[in-house]
């Protein structure tokens, strides 16, 4: 008699993240979540799809919570220089006519309707119904909504900052914003850990994080995986959250950088923002994280990326791609050079 073997584990604990998070290959997890909890009812492995489609939960978290603490926080610092209470009301009005006031309540309100959408969906895998994949089908379209208006409320309370206080203050903003995730950057120096354990950390944070993003043409959280000699691509084609500002497709052909929006795009070169102008001011907060700032504290990026840019002639996806170099060494100088940093402070070979 053949043995038949327990479904694979799909979930378990990721010490760098502080909680479960997916487990499997590198091909498995570009993946999106959703995607994946609907493969594992094909196979009829009805526990794995609820694990998954409840594991969405946590990978959305972290989202839900800046999301919902940002914009207070950018209205707080765009007051701070000055700036008068009244003109900030008039363009907070404006931007609830140019996104809706649903956006502008703020993700919190919407976040118990995407809870139950995925408590529903998880029930039903587990009672093996019918409607289960229909009902993941709904989480994945409850959240992409409640994502994507998120996005749109905190791009456009930046784009408000740009305009009321400068575009030079932005990188100063975003350091303001980020600042609590900055220490964490020790984690991947080269006295505290192997490369190899933060490479592996770092990959593990962008597939969790850019699932919840719902990247790729599709919105469901699908990356592509590209393998180079010395580093490892993960390309988001387009990106769920910064792609809303130069991407059409995700769009319904109205990016936010384009009219009747007009969000900021830098129109200078800023060592914050690659020194290239038509970076979209939320994707600034990127180069600050993954390369200037670890740059300066550690002497190397933690990782690498090549950003869309605004304009473009909408003919193709305007697609961001995050690399992991296999060690810091092999960081070539122009990634030094485009943020305004030498790269002789760039760690020699092992």
């Amino acid at each position: 008699m053949t043995r038949v073997q327990p479904p694979a584990q799909v979930v378990a604990f990721e010490p760098s993240l502080g909680r479960d998070a997916r487990i499997g290959s590198w091909e498995d997890l570009a993946k999106g979540t959703f995607r994946v909890s609907v493969e594992k009812l094909e196979v009829r492995e009805f526990e794995s799809a609820a694990t998954l489609v409840e594991i969405s939960v946590l990978e959305a978290e972290e989202l839900r919570d800046v999301y919902e603490r940002w914009p207070t926080t950018v209205v707080e610092w765009i007051k701070s220089p000055g700036v008068l209470s009244r003109d900030v009301d008039r363009e907070l009005e404006r931007l609830t006519g140019l996104i809706g006031e649903t956006a502008m309540d703020g993700i919190a309100a919407e976040w118990p309707q995407f809870l139950r959408a995925v408590d529903c969906a998880a029930e039903l895998c587990r009672s093996r119904d019918s409607g289960a994949v229909n009902a993941i089908e709904t989480a994945r379209v409850i959240w992409l909504g409640i994502h994507d208006r998120a996005v749109d409320r905190l791009s456009g309370l930046i784009d408000i900052a740009v305009r009321m206080v400068g575009e030079s203050s932005l990188g100063d903003l975003w350091n303001f914003l980020m600042d609590e995730w900055y220490p964490v950057h020790a984690r991947y120096s080269l006295s505290h850990q192997a490369w190899s354990e933060s490479a592996h950390q770092l990959m593990i944070a962008i597939v969790d994080g850019f699932h919840a993003h719902l990247a790729g043409p599709s919105r469901q959280g699908d990356i592509e995986l590209i393998e180079e000699e010395h580093r490892i691509g993960f390309r988001f084609a387009p990106c769920g959250s910064g792609g809303r500002s130069v991407d059409r497709s995700i769009t319904d052909g109205s990016p936010l950088a384009g009219p009747p929006y007009d969000f900021a795009v830098t129109t200078e070169p800023h060592d914050w923002a690659w020194n290239t102008r038509g970076i979209c001011s939320y994707c600034v907060h990127c180069c600050l994280l993954n390369e200037l700032i670890p740059i300066d504290r550690l002497g190397y990026p933690t990782r690498v990326i090549d950003p869309p840019t605004w304009p473009n002639d909408g003919s193709s996806v305007n697609a961001c791609t995050w690399w992991v170099y296999k060690h810091p060494s092999l960081v070539p100088d122009s990634v030094y050079l485009r943020v305004g940093r030498s790269p002789v402070v760039r760690p020699d070979p092992e």
